[in-house]
């Protein structure tokens, strides 16, 4: 209770010393004004910097073909206004109505949170231009003729945030009087004893880099593999998100990925399409060489069929058949586009069957019964 008495008396002196220097220093209510209209003033400047500078500006920087004034007025359109403001603010408690003791020691902590809020906002502007990474990796590679595809350049982009992060960290803990130094010490320590406790954190971030070197797939692509199938969404650090055919989005640790065999469906150019034609035994040996070569002309004809992989052969006999191989190759990666050629080419098949007069063999038995 004598606590909270002691700091009530302690405010009730701040207020008996305000009233004394307002008091004495007639000005003082004019200079608090001028502090509000200040601010206020600022404060509607950067709405209008928000909302109409900005947006007009944007426009025009998009016409031009150099995208990096775009990017950065574009990553800088929000924490821009703020600073805008935060520096009025800052030059009207210049005009606060306070002794000088006081306000000396005011602006001292302004001045060390007007520089905390400016590295947080340059960093904020600096993540938010992140996608700066792209286009850079872009010029190196028509400069160069290094090949970075989408993947890499979103992969260094999230690098480029994580690593404006940290200096953001380590500069704002440089304002607050830590010692950074012995803080980056400590954390070195720390961070060798989390890689030694977390060797499989390590090892899904090492087979990370390794599929965005290798690129055995990009954003985008359609892949399947042991466990999983489906367009990959995004390559991370630790793990790979696939979204699968029926929607569900599946998180693949990249050392699992690195350790199976991965097929990427979007970079064929080709879809096999194979089959085994049953047909029944009382088919004639003339009628089995003509559907053959019928077949064998009607595949080669099309012109969505590569005629170099067509094979029609008589490939055994089976328990209620005559089996013929059939096999060729769709000029086509897209399953619709296949699935379509595919139900054409058994509707013909069907048709030379009908003309050639074979039959399809299906599972049959025949049971002898022996007289007495």
């Amino acid at each position: 209770m004598e606590e909270y008495s002691e700091s009530a008396r302690q405010v009730f002196r701040l207020f008996d010393t305000l009233r004394t220097y307002w008091t004495e220093n007639p000005g003082s209510l004019l200079r608090l004004g001028g502090a509000v209209v200040l601010f206020a003033v600022v404060y509607l400047i950067s709405r209008l910097v928000r909302h109409k500078l900005l947006p007009w500006a944007q426009k025009r920087v998009d016409r031009r073909k150099n995208r990096l004034p775009g990017i950065l007025l574009k990553g800088f359109s929000k924490p821009l206004p703020v600073l805008i403001w935060v520096l009025g603010l800052y030059a009207a408690l210049f005009f606060l109505p306070l002794p000088d003791a006081w306000l000396d020691e005011l602006l001292r902590w302004a001045l060390r949170l007007l520089r905390i809020a400016l590295i947080g906002l340059l960093a904020w502007g600096l993540i938010g231009s992140s996608d700066i990474a792209p286009m850079m990796v872009q010029n190196v590679q028509g400069k160069l003729d290094v090949e970075v595809d989408k993947t890499a350049a979103a992969f260094i982009n999230k690098i480029l945030k994580i690593v404006v992060i940290c200096f953001a960290v380590v500069m704002v803990l440089g304002e607050m009087n830590f010692d950074v130094n012995g803080l980056l010490a400590g954390f070195g320590l720390a961070g060798l004893t989390v890689s030694l406790a977390a060797k499989e954190s390590a090892t899904n971030l090492f087979s990370g880099l390794i599929l965005i070197t290798e690129k055995p797939f990009s954003l985008g692509d359609w892949i399947q593999t042991g466990t999983v199938e489906g367009s990959v969404e995004d390559i991370g650090f630790r793990s790979t998100r696939v979204r699968t055919l029926d929607g569900s989005l599946v998180t693949v640790p990249n050392s699992q990925l690195c350790a199976d065999n991965i097929v990427n469906a979007t970079q064929r150019t080709l879809r096999m399409l194979r089959f085994t034609l049953g047909v029944t035994y009382d088919t004639p040996r003339a009628t089995i060489e003509s559907l053959m070569e019928e077949l064998r002309t009607m595949l080669s004809a099309r012109e969505d069929v590569d005629s170099s992989t067509v094979r029609v052969r008589l490939t055994g006999f089976s328990a209620s058949s005559i089996d013929i191989l059939v096999q060729c190759a769709v000029k086509t990666p897209d399953l619709a586009v296949f699935l379509a050629t595919q139900e054409q080419i058994n509707l013909e098949i069907l048709d030379i069957m009908q003309r050639q007069g074979a039959e399809f063999a299906f599972p049959s038995q025949t049971v002898y019964m022996k007289q007495e």
